[in-house]
């Protein structure tokens, strides 16, 4: 026989069992009222099961959009007109310089940039520079006066990678009969701003920039390209050099041996002949240069660029441009 008590305190477990088992179904709705022995509903607490039921949902409204990220356009290649196109630039002196830009025909491209003797000007370049340029601007027409401007001798351009070409005055060389003073420091200026210029011009890689010159633009061409190498402006890799004699107040050994033992060499090239005393001091008995001698001959700086010779000096001149970029393309 169950005695009154032990009703109520069982009735009583069931009662707050039921409260429990209430809280815990909360998201199915509320609890039914289950009356208490003293007649009143019981208040559950809010337990830690009732505020996780209880987190708000985010509508789909809500939902955070994925963004989708736009594909890049490739970038125009644009083909630059052959024709020449007039340069003007500042040495850091504050000179103004003029120079003449053949663009290749793709970009970005290396760009040679060539330096004058004191026995002319630009000009006396502008054969070689259209033939390196091999956009078609080359005519092939003999010269009777000047070999180097006599193109009709010239090989086949055989370099597969396209190339831009910048020649310039230096100051005070700007007539065709040569230069008037005679300015190695200032000189030397005018060949590092070339440089930087080069650099600059539309189409033209400024981590492939080469120099080539002649005499005065010989040193030139190794001196700056030493130099260019020491500044932020682009990289030089390499020089071709007709007639070196160190003539602008650096030497010119100094500064060629500085090239070729970069962590990448810039090869460096000299062409003299036998009779060009200051050439043949500054060229013979280097072996870390290309030096080629062309016998007893008088000939100096653009002079050496004739045909007949052996090995051409043209082609000597392409195998130059080759082994140069061959690292970098």
């Amino acid at each position: 026989m169950i005695s009154r008590v032990e009703v109520r305190v069982k009735s009583r477990a069931r009662l707050w069992g039921l409260a429990g088992l209430c809280l815990m179904i909360a998201c199915q709705g509320a609890c039914q009222q289950i009356d208490s022995p003293d007649g009143s509903a019981p208040q559950p607490t809010r337990t830690q099961t009732e505020i996780a039921v209880q987190a708000p949902t985010v509508e789909a409204s809500q939902q955070p959009t994925p963004t989708r990220t736009p594909t890049p356009s490739a970038t125009p290649v644009v083909i630059l007109s052959p024709e020449p196109v007039e340069i003007l630039f500042q040495a850091t002196d504050g000179q103004e310089l003029s120079g003449v830009y053949f663009p290749a025909d793709a970009n970005p491209a290396p760009v040679i940039v060539l330096m004058p003797w004191t026995e002319g000007n630009r000009d006396d370049w502008d054969e070689v520079a259209r033939w390196l340029q091999g956009r078609g601007l080359l005519t092939r027409e003999p010269d009777y006066n000047d070999s180097w401007k006599s193109s009709d001798w010239f090989p086949e351009r055989s370099l597969e990678t396209p190339l831009g070409v910048f020649v310039f005055n230096f100051r005070s060389c700007e007539e065709q009969n040569g230069c008037t003073d005679y300015l190695p420091a200032e000189w030397l200026l005018d060949a590092r701003a070339a440089l930087e210029a080069a650099s600059r011009l539309e189409g033209v890689d400024p981590n492939r920039i080469l120099t080539a010159g002649a005499s005065i633009g010989a040193d030139g061409a190794v001196g700056s390209c030493l130099w260019l190498n020491s500044t932020d402006a682009g990289t030089c890799l390499g020089s071709f050099a007709l007639s070196p004699a160190s003539l602008l107040t650096e030497d010119f050994r100094s500064s060629a041996a500085s090239l070729v033992s970069q962590k990448r060499t810039a090869p460096v090239y000299c062409l003299y002949g036998l009779r060009d005393d200051a050439s043949v001091e500054t060229c013979s008995d280097f072996p870390e240069i290309r030096a080629v001698d062309y016998g007893y001959i008088e000939n100096h700086g653009l002079e050496l660029l004739q045909p007949g010779q052996s090995p051409d000096p043209l082609e000597l001149f392409q195998e130059f441009i080759q082994e140069a970029l061959g690292g970098a393309q």
